[in-house]
C-alpha cells in the first residue's frame, strides 16, 4: 500500500505533467495559422469572379504575412472550396469550414442567391461571413449579433445609379431584363421604389431563366413597347448572347444597354466579340485599375505583378479582387484590435473598425454596430470596356 507521502508525490507529478502538456498546447496554439475560408463558384464555366476574389485575398495575406503576421507572428492562410454557384454546396462548404476552429471567417462568392442562403446560417453558427461581391440588399440584414459584413455595392445603389444615368440621358421608357432569381427580384424592387419618386420613368419587365440564350423575341417586344434603353441585370452567360442579338438587329432598333456589374464576372469583351462595336453599353462599377492613378492602386499593381507574375491589366473581374483585398486587410486589422482570433471577439472588433486607407476607398469607419456595409452609394460610377476587357471610368 502506498504511503501518503508517495501518493502525494505522484499526484503532484501528474498535475505538473498535465499542466506542462496544457502549456505546450497553448504555446502550439499561439503559432497555429489563422485560416480564412472561401466558398465560391470556381466550377462555373467562363466565370472568373471567384478566381479574382481569391487573388485579392491571397495578395493581402502575402502582404500581412511578410509584415510579420498577426498576434505575435501567426500566419494567415486561405482554404478555398468550390460551391459551383449552388446554394446547397455553399452551405455544405460553410458548415465544413466553420467546424474548423482555426477558421475565423468565410468569404462568399459572386452569386447573391448563394450568399443569401449562407448569411443566416453563418449568423447562427457564429462565424464571420464576408461578402465581396453579392449585391442583394438583404444580405447584411441579420439579427444581432450580426456576423455578416459586406464590402460591395447593393442592388438598390446599382439601380439608382443606372436609372439616374437613364434619366439624365432622356430615357423615359425602360426595358428591364432580370433573372428569375432573388437577384432579379431585388433589382426589380429597387426600380419600383425609384419609379415612385420619378414618375416620369415607365418600364416593361422581361424575366428570364438562368442559362437562357435566346432573347430575340423579348428584344423585339422591347422595341415595340417604345423602350429607349435596356436596364440589364445579368451575368456574362446571359449578357453575351443578349448583346450579340442586339447587334444583329437593324441599326435603328439597337437599344443602348445600361448594365449591372454581373457581366464583368467573366471575359465579356472576348466572348461578346464584334457585337460590342455595334452596341452602346455602360456598366456600373465601384473600382477599376484602368486609368487609376492613385498611389495605392499603383502600389498594389506592383505587388500583384511580383506575386502573380503578370500585369494587372490581364486581371478580369477587378472589383472582386479589390473588394476581397480590402476586406482581408480589414479582417486582419480587426483580429489585431481584438487581440485574438476568437470569432465573437473579431466580430465585435469589426464593428469598431478604425479608419483605413484601402484600395477601393478611404474608410473612415468601415463598419459599425448598426451598419455592416463598408461602401457607400457615392462610390459607384459608370464605365465602358477598354481593350483589355476591363471597365474604364467615364463619369
Amino acid at each position: 500500500m502506498l504511503n501518503m507521502h508517495l501518493l502525494k508525490y505522484i499526484v503532484l507529478m501528474l498535475i505538473a505533467v498535465f499542466g506542462n502538456t496544457l502549456n505546450a498546447a497553448e504555446t502550439l496554439d499561439e503559432h497555429r495559422p489563422i485560416v480564412i475560408g472561401l466558398s465560391a463558384e470556381f466550377g462555373v464555366n467562363n466565370s472568373v469572379a471567384a478566381q479574382s476574389i481569391e487573388k485579392g485575398i491571397l495578395l493581402a495575406i502575402d502582404e500581412i504575412n511578410r509584415a510579420g503576421g498577426l498576434l505575435g507572428g501567426r500566419k494567415l492562410v486561405l482554404e478555398k472550396r468550390d460551391d459551383r454557384g449552388v446554394p446547397a454546396r455553399g452551405l455544405d462548404n460553410l458548415n465544413s469550414l466553420a467546424a474548423n476552429k482555426d477558421v475565423v471567417a468565410v468569404f462568399s462568392g459572386r452569386f447573391s442567391p448563394v450568399t443569401l442562403e449562407l448569411a443566416p446560417v453563418a449568423n447562427r453558427l457564429g462565424i464571420l461571413l464576408l461578402a465581396p461581391w453579392s449585391a442583394a440588399d438583404s444580405i447584411t440584414s441579420q439579427p444581432a449579433p450580426n456576423y455578416v459584413f459586406r464590402l460591395a455595392l447593393t442592388d438598390t445603389w446599382a439601380m439608382l445609379k443606372m436609372l439616374d444615368y437613364a434619366n439624365l440621358h432622356g430615357f423615359k421608357r425602360i426595358a428591364l431584363f432580370i433573372p428569375n432569381t432573388a437577384w432579379g427580384r431585388s433589382c426589380e424592387a429597387a426600380l419600383q421604389a425609384y419609379q415612385k419618386k420619378k414618375a416620369s420613368i415607365s418600364r416593361t419587365t422581361f424575366k428570364y431563366n438562368l442559362g437562357d440564350t435566346d432573347f430575340r423575341e423579348q428584344l423585339q417586344k422591347a422595341v415595340d413597347y417604345g423602350a429607349q434603353a435596356i436596364i440589364l441585370v445579368s451575368n456574362e452567360s446571359e449578357g453575351v448572347p443578349l448583346v450579340q442579338q442586339i447587334a444583329d438587329m437593324p441599326k435603328g432598333k439597337r437599344l443602348p444597354v445600361i448594365s449591372h456589374w454581373g457581366i464583368v464576372g467573366g471575359d465579356f469583351v472576348k466572348n461578346a466579340g464584334d457585337a460590342l462595336r455595334a452596341v452602346d453599353i455602360v456598366v456600373v462599377q465601384t473600382f477599376t485599375f484602368a486609368g487609376n492613378h492613385k498611389m495605392k492602386a499603383k502600389k498594389v499593381s506592383e505587388n500583384f505583378r511580383h506575386f502573380f507574375g503578370h500585369d494587372i491589366n490581364t486581371l478580369h473581374a477587378q472589383v472582386g479582387f479589390a473588394h476581397a483585398y480590402d476586406l482581408t486587410h480589414l479582417l486582419a486589422r480587426a483580429i489585431t484590435k481584438a487581440g485574438s482570433s476568437e470569432r465573437s471577439a473579431v466580430r465585435k472588433a469589426m464593428e469598431q473598425s478604425d479608419s483605413y486607407d484601402g484600395l477601393v476607398s478611404h474608410y473612415q469607419h468601415p463598419f459599425t454596430s448598426t451598419d455592416h456595409e463598408a461602401l457607400e452609394s457615392s462610390q459607384l460610377f459608370l464605365g465602358r470596356f477598354d481593350q483589355y476587357g476591363n471597365v474604364k471610368r467615364f463619369n
